[in-house]
């Protein structure tokens, strides 16, 4: 990866990040490396356990990685003050997977906007004008303000969510799974407004799913998380073209609209992932790939040494951190 720059809105640079401290300790991610420019949105896509949500805590600054660095606007937060880090955590905001249980019940959605609007004050009338500018702005009445979480629909209160994120006018909104609850209609409408208020506003997007229909639709590049580390990164054509077999096994495993797999998984293929705190020697992802050493005797580099991200196809620049990418990456 290059050096950060301030025309970035975030890179995390070789980011290793996870949980607890000493025996006890457990690496989530392992050696990450993206950037969000404005305008853009990066998707991070893998299956639960790869690292997305923990991804998506660093970047927003409410998990400090254990190496590596997060760059915001080309400046290092782990080199910032207290002061100059609060004020700039402020650009970046987390809409969480649960929103609903991120409203305090007994706030109004008015009141919650409010205290988002200014945390260390009591609300102002200037303040309720700003809160139903924003209601509006995510298609809600003022009448909504007035009201508690619980008398709003799924669809509702996630454009609640979105009030919330644009209350202190940030850069950078990480959504994650912003749309998992809801049906397919009211997951358009959400989608729409996200890519409506990006275009009027210049936003960096990072959208977190396991939906990669949703990354399709949503996204610029895509990185492609399996037990913490890179499998894949690119523009979207990676999801229909993969070098890299998980993301081969991500897109097959898609189920259509009548819950049938769109392929039948090859039988070599474990269906669990294993575990990110003690991953697999090698490549992390060879003792469930369907093209590796259990098919091809020659291939058992892949279960000794640990693939490097690299380029994997003159098509389009699509990083693959396999030893034998798809040749279909370089068609």
């Amino acid at each position: 990866m290059s050096e950060p720059s301030s025309q970035e809105l975030l890179r995390v640079a070789d980011v290793t990040a996870g949980y607890g401290a000493g025996s006890r300790s457990a690496r989530v991610l392992r050696g990450i490396s993206l950037a969000v420019s404005p305008g853009r949105t990066l998707g991070i896509v893998g299956e639960s356990g790869s690292g997305k949500s923990t991804l998506a805590r660093v970047m927003a600054g409410q998990l400090r990685p254990s190496h590596g660095a997060v760059f915001l606007g080309g400046r290092d937060l782990g080199s910032l003050r207290r002061q100059d880090l609060r004020r700039a955590r402020r650009q970046t905001q987390l809409i969480p997977q649960d929103h609903y249980s991120s409203l305090n019940p007994r706030m109004t959605v008015g009141e919650t906007l409010a205290e988002a609007i200014n945390p260390r004050r009591s609300p102002r009338r200037g303040d309720r004008a700003r809160v139903n500018e924003l209601l509006e702005t995510v298609a809600l009445d003022a009448d909504a303000g007035r009201r508690l979480p619980h008398e709003f629909s799924g669809g509702q209160r996630q454009r609640i969510a979105i009030a919330r994120a644009l209350a202190v006018q940030p850069q950078l909104i990480i959504a994650d799974e912003i749309t998992s609850a809801l049906d397919s209609s009211m997951q358009a409408e959400i989608l729409n407004l996200l890519l409506r208020l990006q275009r009027e506003r210049d936003l960096g997007y990072v959208i977190v799913t396991h939906d990669l229909s949703v990354a399709q639709y949503m996204c610029d590049e895509i990185a492609v998380l399996y037990l913490g580390r890179i499998a894949e990164h690119g523009s979207t054509r990676l999801l229909a073209r993969p070098a890299h077999p998980y993301t081969e096994l991500l897109r097959d495993s898609i189920p259509d609209s009548s819950g049938r797999m769109l392929t039948e998984l090859p039988h070599t293929v474990a269906a669990e992932p294993g575990d990110a705190g003690n991953p697999p020697s090698g490549c992390p992802f060879h003792p469930r790939c369907p093209h590796g050493p259990q098919v091809v005797t020659d291939r058992t580099i892949c279960g000794t040494s640990l693939p490097p991200l690299q380029l994997a196809g003159e098509a389009s620049v699509i990083y693959a951190a396999c030893h034998f990418p798809l040749s279909r990456a370089t068609a």
